[in-house]
This record gives structure tokens, C-alpha cells and sequence, in this order.
């Protein structure tokens, strides 16, 4: 009986260390996560502005038909996040597709809902909607919110379907090669990243990196991806424009 005693004793001491092991990574992961998000706030020195961008393919029962339901259909997507005023609404015609945009640009937000439908000897072959919403002023964390408020909206919908949240800013003038390279670094490491790919292509300058912090990603050859950093000069505005975003867009991969 006492040798029982002593072996439940035992367990429970060693389950109880367990338990405050864990508590204790979970909340250095947290401190880790909200250390990363915060980093978003160190991008640019000036005009910084929170970005979503959604993709999808809406499924073969959901594409609309008839030309003129498809402003409807932009119309009723703009309701949904909050948008029923002062919309442009606009159409293009190309060789094989025919796209509707609606468009608003607002105090709090700048929107574009672009309708593209495919079509082949007279057929729809595919719908492909485009979403990018610009939030002046804002940060991640209100980025965050919008895109789980769209995907909410149009993810039932929509197939093959991808989206990320970006904040971009701005610095002065036509950085040189070291200073990016150094203002990559430093915020790679406040959002505890590696780098994966590193290229400057121009007056582009491109790093895809992965995060712990981050929970999505996509696979790329053996590894992962789940950050993009990209830097360019804007000769018009003689800035160089910077932009993060989660999960990694402008790659192609396997999600992981």
C-alpha cells in the first residue's frame, strides 16, 4: 500500500512539473507572438497603412450569370463588410474575360471587389473574385480582423482560395542595398524569423522568411514560408515603400 502511495505520489508530482512546464512555454509563445505582431508597427517611418488581400474562385454552383447580377452580387459583398454608399462601380471587357469593379474610397478604408469571369467560344469557364482593402493608419491587428470578417463572408462561396494581411509604410529617399538589408534584419528578428529566399531584383528587394509566430504557411521545395518583406523605390514619390505580410503571398507553394 505505501509503496502504491509513493508511486502515485510520484506521478503526481511529475505530471504537475509537466503541467507547469507547459504553461510556461505556452505563455513565453504567446509573449513570443505578440513580440512579432508588434514589429508590424516598426515598418516604415511614416503613412504607414494596414492591407487585406483575398483570392478565390467561386464554385461552379455559385457563379453568377447574367451581367447584371454580378453588380448586384459585388454589391451585396459590400454590405456585408459595412459598405453601402459612394461606390463606383465600373466594367471591363478583355478577349477572354469580362470583369465588374466596385470601388470606394472612404475615411476609414479604400476598397476593390473585382468580379472576373473567364470565358471560352462564348462559355464561362470560371469566376475569380479580387479583394484588396487599404486602411489608413491602420495596423495589423485591424487587418487581422477585417480578413476574418471576409473570409466569414465569402470563404462557403469560393474555392481554391488564399488571403493575407500586410502593413506597409514608407521611408525617404532611394535606400542603399545595406540599409535594407539591415531594416530586414532587425525585423525579422523582432518577429523571431529566418530568411528562406533573399532577392534584389531592381528597385525591388524581396525576403521570404518563416516565423513560429505565424501559423499558417506554404511549402516551398523543403521548406516553409509564411512572411513576405519587400522593399521598392517609387521614383514619382522618391520613397522607398515597404511592406510585410502574413502568410507569404507572391510565392507559389503547397500549404502546410
Amino acid at each position: 500500500m505505501q509503496r502504491w502511495l509513493k508511486r502515485a505520489g510520484l506521478i503526481l508530482f511529475f505530471g504537475l512539473w509537466a503541467a507547469a512546464g507547459l504553461q510556461i512555454w505556452a505563455k513565453k509563445q504567446e509573449s513570443r507572438e505578440m513580440e512579432a505582431v508588434a514589429a508590424f508597427s516598426n515598418i516604415g517611418t511614416d503613412n504607414r497603412s494596414g492591407i487585406v488581400q483575398y483570392y478565390g474562385k467561386l464554385k461552379k454552383e455559385k457563379q453568377v450569370q447574367m451581367l447584371e447580377r454580378r453588380e448586384e452580387y459585388l454589391r451585396q459583398i459590400a454590405a456585408s463588410l459595412g459598405i453601402s454608399s459612394q461606390i463606383l462601380v465600373y466594367r471591363t471587357y478583355g478577349e477572354d474575360s469580362q470583369s465588374v469593379v466596385l470601388q470606394k474610397e472612404g475615411a476609414n478604408a479604400d476598397t476593390v471587389l473585382r468580379l472576373v469571369t473567364w470565358r471560352e467560344k462564348g462559355a464561362i469557364t470560371g469566376q475569380s473574385l479580387y479583394a484588396n482593402v487599404t486602411i489608413p493608419g491602420g495596423g495589423f491587428e485591424e487587418a487581422q480582423t477585417l480578413r476574418t470578417k471576409m473570409q466569414n463572408v465569402l470563404d462557403e462561396t469560393m474555392e481554391s482560395k488564399r488571403s493575407s494581411v500586410a502593413v506597409q509604410g514608407f521611408y525617404l529617399g532611394n535606400l542603399s542595398e545595406e540599409k535594407k538589408e539591415a531594416i530586414a534584419e532587425q525585423l525579422l528578428e523582432d518577429m523571431h524569423a529566418r530568411t528562406v529566399i533573399k532577392n534584389q531584383d531592381g528597385n525591388l528587394y524581396t525576403v521570404y522568411a518563416y516565423s513560429p509566430c505565424f501559423s499558417e504557411s506554404v511549402r516551398q521545395g523543403t521548406t516553409r514560408v509564411n512572411l513576405t518583406l519587400t522593399m521598392y523605390y517609387n521614383s514619382r514619390t522618391q520613397q522607398t515603400e515597404i511592406c510585410a505580410a502574413v502568410p507569404a503571398i507572391g510565392v507559389s507553394g503547397e500549404s502546410a
